[in-house]
């Protein structure tokens, strides 16, 4: 004969069954839990907080602050004769470029061709070959530098009483003044120049040539000074010299 189940013992005999499949399904849940915190990294060491949005550009800068503007250099204003040299000076009356008549005549060529935006024309004028050397001229339209050519064995530049002189022929070049002394310009009248007390007239194959300051004319310590001199055609002043005067 069979012996019969009872209820009670059916329920011992699946418990150790049921409670095994709940402890196989806990340690897979377990271990998957274990496994996702040990592959996941830490907290990002770049990422930005919540309340801070990343930055992707670079903020802006103020430009630097850009240099002052200069004033241009002071343009040539004029162009002053004197007895010792001729100056060149700016609106104000200040002088930009100062020339002695024994000085090297390159500085002043390049002087003069800036102020009247043009380079002179170049000529050699003869002299007698012995007291009267050669004289390389410069030459702009209105004025010109005449610049002695040492002779060999003569009077050597620093010690010859005119090394170099000036005339002109205009009162402006270009837009530049040119002034020289006793109120006396180009198209002055013969009768504005008698009446301004030349120390001389000079007659020059029949027209005048009036000469101011004779006295100055000299060379005293390397220095020379010049008289100052007013050619005319016989109605007004067609050219001013500085130049060596001397009684012959």
């Amino acid at each position: 004969m069979t012996e019969p189940h009872s209820p009670d013992g059916e329920r011992r005999d699946r418990t150790p069954i049921v409670l095994g499949i709940i402890a196989g399904i806990l340690a897979v849940v377990v271990g998957v839990t274990l496994t996702i915190a040990l592959t996941r990294g830490g907290p990002s060491q770049g990422a930005p907080s919540p309340s801070t949005p990343a930055q992707t550009t670079a903020p802006e800068q103020d430009p630097a602050p850009s240099a002052e503007p200069t004033d241009p250099a002071e343009e040539p204003a004029g162009v002053q004769l004197a007895a010792t040299g001729f100056a060149l000076v700016d609106d104000s009356g200040a002088e930009t470029f100062g020339y002695g008549w024994s000085d090297p005549s390159a500085p002043a060529v390049a002087a003069l061709t800036e102020a009247f935006g043009a380079a002179p024309e170049q000529r050699t004028e003869k002299g007698d070959g012995t007291h009267y050397p050669d004289y390389t001229v410069y030459q702009w339209r209105g004025f010109a530098l005449y610049d002695m050519v040492p002779i060999d064995g003569g009077t050597p530049r620093e010690e010859y009483t005119q090394p170099s002189w000036a005339r002109v022929t205009a009162n402006t070049v270009g837009e530049v003044a040119v002034t020289g002394e006793f109120g006396i310009e180009i198209g002055t009248t013969v009768d504005a120049v008698r009446a301004a007390g030349p120390d001389a007239e000079v007659d020059r194959n029949g027209v005048t040539r009036y000469v101011f300051a004779a006295d100055r004319s000299s060379m005293a310590g390397g220095v020379p000074s010049y008289s100052m001199m007013a050619d005319t055609d016989g109605t007004a002043v067609t050219a001013i010299l500085y130049y060596f005067y001397a009684e012959f």
